[in-house]
């Protein structure tokens, strides 16, 4: 037995190790944080853009995101809005018509099919087969978005500077709504200062977010369609095209605002179906980012390696992490070695406070910091019940990866919720 504890003990060290590599990677980009933004020149030429909106029974929400698409500053004759209906069962599609944008109804009974992935291939081969020549690129919005007024003309000025994707700041419209809106805003807010932001400075290759994502017609064109299929096609979308050599970047002043999750059940349910898609992108394309770095020494290809190896980090620590230190513990209470005992629950309450509780709740912190402009100076006082749960929100998070990756996630509604004070925030930047 005492041979079998020591194999264990030696595996579970070589695993601490890989799960050290991951976290230090992040904490790099934390710490580059700081570096200057550097602004896109003012582009003279405004190019043409498909604005597009994929909508599953979306009624409730789906008048107000085309109204607010409407109000950007960009000149009118220069987008257009398209809404992808699929599978609908409700007035979206009448909705959406009556508010202005052009419709497209996509209805795909194969249960396979019942994702966001599958209303992008369907509605944006219709459009370029009605409007072949119409629009210089494309940007992907959600139904329950509010978007900024200077949306497009920020990445019509990226488009210009040569990048043909680009991912904007996703920031939310409901984060002081409770906890879970707190959590879920602060953890997207913390991704694009730490990561995004830190991409841009290196002019490293982004994965793309699905709502506020700009990817040229050309690339459409050249793939045949819409291509990427998965459970998370954008990240999917990104890495696909990173392979071909095409370029994308970070806007920052490009800001979408997401209706994020109220409750913990949409919260868990959203994560296992980005957990699982997750999953199968490392396996299909994260270990073969890591030989393509060494093969080209581009640094894109180790950061979506290491982006994606937090899955499988995840999946340890609920898996293999509990396993390991409860036999641990057991081994040392059964041999009666009351010394390692006290050691190991030193250590482990340690690692707890100072290793993961105080790190993310000032990681939470610093993003307010960091982020207050767009979180407006009003909000940030209601989000102290989110920076302490904060935390507990990265348990959340491996659990719902491990589901995930066992599972077979299907698509389910979510709870809509009213936007609360976006409107504050965006006059509190003009100024």
């Amino acid at each position: 037995m005492t041979t079998f504890y020591n194999v264990l003990t030696t595996i579970n060290n070589v695993l601490l190790i890989f799960i050290s590599i991951a976290f230090i990677y992040q904490i790099l980009y934390i710490l580059l944080c700081w570096l200057p933004y550097k602004n896109f020149k003012k582009s003279k030429k405004k190019y043409r853009f498909a604005v597009i909106i994929c909508a599953r029974n979306e009624e409730l929400v789906i008048e107000d995101t085309i109204k607010c698409i409407q109000k950007q500053n960009y000149p009118s004759d220069k987008f257009d809005i398209f809404v992808f209906a699929h599978n609908c069962t409700d007035a979206t599609a009448k909705i959406a018509k009556e508010a202005g944008a052009k419709v497209y109804e996509i209805n795909d009974n194969d249960p396979a099919h019942a994702r966001a992935a599958y209303a992008l291939k369907g509605g944006i081969e219709q459009l370029l087969k009605e409007y072949p020549d119409s629009y210089d690129a494309f940007v992907r919005f959600d139904a329950d978005n509010v978007v900024h007024p200077d949306y497009l003309s920020k990445m019509n000025d990226a488009y210009a500077a040569g990048y043909q994707m680009a991912r904007g700041k996703n920031a939310s419209k409901n984060l002081t709504q409770n906890v879970f809106t707190g959590i879920s805003g602060l953890w997207y807010l913390r991704d694009n200062r730490f990561s995004a932001h830190t991409r841009k400075a290196f002019k490293i290759n982004q994965l793309l977010a699905g709502s506020g994502m700009m990817f040229s017609t050309n690339i459409i064109k050249a793939d045949g369609g819409w291509t990427a299929l998965g459970l998370i096609e954008d990240n999917e979308f990104g890495v696909k095209h990173l392979y071909k050599g095409y370029k994308s970047t970070y806007v920052r002043d490009a800001i979408v605002y997401d209706d994020q999750p109220s409750t913990l059940k949409d919260t868990f349910n959203r994560l296992v179906r980005l957990g699982k898609g997750s999953w199968n992108l490392f396996w299909s394309d994260g270990l073969k980012c890591l030989g393509k770095f060494f093969c080209t020494f581009n640094l894109s290809y180790l950061d979506v390696f290491f982006t994606l190896f937090f899955i499988p980090i995840a999946v340890l620590c609920c898996t293999w992490i509990p396993f390991y230190y409860v036999y641990d513990f057991s081994w040392t209470l059964a041999i009666g070695d009351m010394a390692h005992m006290q050691v190991f629950l030193k250590f482990l309450l340690i690692a707890l406070i100072f290793f993961f509780i105080v790190p993310f709740i000032l990681q939470a912190i610093l993003i307010i910091v960091l982020e207050r402009k767009t979180i407006g100076k009003e909000n940030i006082k209601k989000l102290w019940k989110p920076v302490l749960a904060f935390p507990f929100f990265m348990i959340i998070y491996a659990i719902a990866i491990f589901v995930g990756a066992v599972s077979k996630p299907k698509w389910k509604a979510i709870t809509r919720n009213e936007t609360q004070y976006v409107d504050v925030v965006i006059e509190e930047q003009k100024e």
